[in-house]
């Protein structure tokens, strides 16, 4: 399949090092109503830091950009409330009117710390996902990068939302895989201005962040960023498996960054028996051919193990 971004540039090989694991899950800013458009957004509610989630504090670093892959068509696993695979492809055995997922997904511009919101097509011009980068999100701010789809209508009268899990991934480093992972050193990152990102404190635990105007490297971060902290999977691992995204220490358990598609109440008004949840997510073979090394540069390096 020929594969491009909508305005691709390569990338330089020039590029700034950060670190970090974030502490709060990625999300999606509002749910949606079936059948209709939702201008919508993920939720990036904190920087990256070199500590576990609910360890000691730790430095807090800028998150670099993001990425996104959609569930489509044939790429699409329908599961139950159970978790079970209801179907690959097509429609969820009637979950929905259309006769398969295709969620006219769209980046919109502005509106986030990322100056450039490229969008990934197959050969017919389907958006599959979407990359952002050229700036930084300064860890004690939020963001909320942007995107539009159109919900698909639900037209079994007993499900009363549809879960739209999409894979998300925040990027902390630049020109990384689980290879080279631990490199370093960690360089304090500059904003597409060129300027230093404003350090951020910590009322509740008394930490100080380092500013970043004020060395070359942190300190604790000599030998570079540590294992597993190149960047925030908010994903568990994918039906069929993935070449490029299988390391176990990136995968969630079983969380995924999802939009909410509410059925309306007067169709649930008709269910005759038990309301249930059905949920669809892209499968590993999307993942490898939408967000490969080549369309995730500069964050990542090459096209194995990212």
């Amino acid at each position: 399949m020929d594969l491009k971004i909508k305005g691709l540039t390569f990338c330089s090989l020039v590029a700034l090092f950060a670190a970090g694991q974030t502490f709060a899950h990625t999300g999606v800013r509002d749910q949606a109503e079936e059948g209709k458009g939702s201008y919508n957004a993920f939720t990036l509610t904190h920087g990256c830091g070199n500590s576990v989630e609910g360890g000691p504090p730790a430095q807090s670093y800028p998150v670099l950009g993001q990425s996104a892959v959609f569930p489509f068509d044939t790429n699409a696993v329908w599961r139950d409330a159970t978790g079970a695979v209801i179907q690959v492809g097509g429609n969820g055995n009637g979950t929905i009117k259309e006769a398969s997922l295709k969620l006219g997904v769209a980046a919109i511009a502005g509106g986030s710390p990322f100056n450039t919101a490229q969008e990934i097509t197959d050969n017919l011009g389907n958006v599959q996902g979407i990359v952002w980068k050229d700036g930084v999100m300064a860890p004690n701010v939020y963001a909320l990068p942007q995107f539009r789809v159109t919900a698909p209508t639900i037209v079994d009268n007993c499900v009363k939302s549809l879960k739209v899990r999409i894979g998300v991934i925040n990027y902390c480093d630049l020109g990384k895989n689980a290879g080279n992972d631990k490199a370093g050193p960690y360089k304090a990152p500059k904003d597409a201005l060129d300027n230093g990102v404003t350090r951020t404190t910590s009322g509740k635990t008394g930490f100080v962040q380092k500013s970043a105007a004020d060395a070359d490297t942190f300190k604790d971060m000599a030998k570079g960023n540590g294992d597993n902290n190149r960047a925030d999977w908010w994903f568990p691992a994918l039906e069929g498996g993935s070449a490029l995204y299988n390391d176990p220490d990136m995968l969630q358990k079983t969380y995924w960054t999802t939009l909410t598609v509410n059925n309306s109440a007067a169709d649930l008004a008709n269910c005759t028996g038990a309301q249930t949840e059905v949920s669809v997510e892209p499968n590993g073979v999307a993942f490898d051919t939408y967000l490969t090394g080549r369309n995730t540069c500069p964050f990542t390096k090459g096209n194995q193990g990212l």
